[in-house]
């Protein structure tokens, strides 16, 4: 796990020495020959992910200075449920709390979005009214992806529509939290909808 996450670091740096490194044909020949060689690193992780499935996922290139220091991006977002705590309320009252979010928001147009995973599948949905909108996304993908993925679909669906006031809701706390924390180690979907906001 270890050497697959150091082999997909560095192929999202962009002109990463070990990015482009291919063993020569003579050389791999001479490996295969003498099975008591050890391949190089790039060459066994190669085999490892092509093993697991993964061989077929594109590695996103991550600029490592995509926000400057001095414009670094403030996300902020409204919780009208961060006072209340999930096992002790009441369901009536969250709904009575969000038809009163609804009240005071109640020129914006509401989107939905959910992200989901389960065996061999993951996967995300946008209720864009009054279309709904789902993707498929590749089984590797984890739930904080897919939350992201979708909220990063509503913002393209915002962008082409003439309207300009919405309220994007989701439940996913930490994709939300993933918004809020921009640094070298943010997660790629989260760079794109800061890029993209």
């Amino acid at each position: 796990m270890l050497s697959a996450h150091y082999y997909f670091r560095t192929q999202s740096v962009a002109n990463h020495p070990l990015q482009h490194l291919s063993l020569p044909i003579g050389l791999r020949r001479l490996y295969l020959a003498r099975s008591f060689n050890i391949l190089p690193f790039c060459e066994r992780i190669k085999t490892v992910i092509s093993h697991a499935g993964l061989g077929d996922v594109t590695i996103k290139q991550k600029d490592l200075f995509t926000f400057p220091p001095w414009d670094v991006p403030c996300f902020s977002y409204i919780n009208p449920f961060s006072s209340f705590d999930k096992s002790s309320t009441a369901p009536v009252i969250f709904q009575q709390l969000f038809a009163s979010h609804r009240h005071q928001f109640s020129s914006f147009d509401s989107i939905f979005t959910d992200g989901s995973k389960s065996e061999g599948y993951v996967g995300c949905s946008i209720i864009f009214p009054p279309d709904t909108y789902s993707y498929r996304l590749h089984t590797s993908c984890s739930v904080l992806t897919a939350e992201l993925v979708a909220i990063f679909c509503a913002l393209q669906k915002i962008a082409a529509s003439q309207q300009r006031l919405f309220c994007i809701y989701t439940d996913s706390m930490s994709a939300l939290e993933a918004l809020c924390h921009a640094d070298k180690r943010m997660h790629p979907v989260a760079e794109d909808i800061l890029c993209y906001a």
